[in-house]
């Protein structure tokens, strides 16, 4: 689910969100989830944080008061009933959008008590944390990724993006392609790769359960190391001790074989023949992602590793069952509904991919 409750100045917003030059800037007063259940109070420049439970109590209180409802977005333009200030509530849910009609006064009122409730605002390290929480690891997991990178963010990084994707030469991981696992180290601007045995995953996943014991935070400054773990469809993340990652990465390769030829047998992946996003094949696009360590929406480290297994431009994949390469508006395994596009809580553009092309937030439940 994704919640954007907020008090609008209509020409303001107009005018920040079609600036050319660099991210749009959102200047909504606004409750907006940052992922599913994460909440987040922004006014002005100040970020505050809000808990799952006080968010959701919140938009049951807007909700309540609502006048109407209708279906899609709030309409775009600098008046709405004949002001120019409004109130704006977008719900996404079960692959809909719907808006709701509010008086804008109530709204300015309501939104101004709970950030009076809630304190302080956030500073970059708190406002890091609180939208990437780590999630506890299931007992049993399907382990996607592992990662050990310097995390490269400029210093300069606009409020409104707070992660922001930068090459990083220096990356060892380990993922998975279809049914088998590689690990890379790298050693300067040089990097040796091993394909993983199928017997050493048992073990594998049970040194994570150990490291992610004592999960590290989701804050990193600019040059500094960061690691991370991946599991399920999702992907969901899981901040690690950068030491103890890099000496996991190194048992693993200790007990693999090592890959002289560094290529991957693509074709036994790719759906309908359809050819990597980068050219130069798995490498090129997993030395490209570094943890898009300071993006208010998960930028595109997600996005560059699934690039790698989608379809030919113009197809979708299903979220209900996986089902890859569809092209009709239902999936034909399980009949889902191809994805509407989505608003982007964090500068206003609508989307129709995962991550917003303007800001680079991403979108609804992913």
């Amino acid at each position: 689910m994704s919640v954007y409750i907020a008090y609008r100045d209509l020409v303001n917003y107009q005018f920040q969100t079609t600036l050319c030059g660099g991210p749009p800037t959102n200047p909504d007063f606004r409750l907006a989830t940052v992922k599913s259940g994460v909440y987040l109070l922004t006014c002005g420049n100040q970020d505050y944080a809000v808990t799952k439970e006080r968010g959701e109590q919140f938009k049951e209180e807007v909700l309540s008061k609502a006048t109407g409802s209708h279906d899609g977005y709030f309409p775009r333009g600098t008046e709405h009933n004949g002001k120019t200030t409004a109130a704006v509530i977008e719900i996404y849910e079960d692959n809909k959008t719907t808006w709701y009609d509010f008086d804008d006064e109530l709204m300015l009122k309501m939104l101004t008590e709970l950030k009076d409730e809630l304190g302080e605002p956030l500073d970059r390290r708190g406002l890091i944390n609180h939208c990437y929480p780590n999630p506890a690891l299931p007992e049993e997991f399907e382990l996607k990724t592992i990662y050990h990178q310097i995390y490269c963010g400029p210093d300069n990084t606009p409020p409104a993006v707070i992660r922001t994707m930068f090459p990083d030469t220096e990356t060892s991981r380990l993922w998975s392609f279809g049914d088998e696992y590689f690990v890379v180290i790298r050693e300067g601007l040089n990097e040796k790769k091993y394909k993983v045995p199928d017997s050493l995953i048992p073990d594998i996943k049970e040194k994570v359960r150990e490291l992610c014991k004592d999960p590290a935070e989701a804050y990193v400054e600019p040059g500094k190391w960061e690691s991370f773990i991946q599991f399920g469809k999702t992907k969901e993340r899981i901040f690690t001790d950068p030491d103890k990652t890099l000496d996991l990465l190194n048992y693993i390769a200790s007990n693999s074989e090592f890959d002289s030829t560094s290529q991957i047998d693509t074709k036994k992946y790719y759906p309908y023949n359809a050819q990597p996003a980068n050219a130069s094949g798995m490498m090129g696009i997993m030395g490209m992602m570094s943890m898009a360590q300071q993006q208010a929406a998960n930028t595109n480290s997600n996005h560059m590793e699934e690039t790698a297994a989608a379809s030919a431009p113009g197809t979708w994949n299903c979220k209900a069952c996986g089902k890859q390469g569809n092209t009709a508006q239902f999936c034909p395994e399980c009949g889902a509904k191809k994805p509407d596009g989505w608003k982007c809580p964090m500068c206003g553009a609508f989307n129709t991919g995962k991550f917003c092309m303007e800001c680079g937030s991403v979108g609804p439940d992913f």
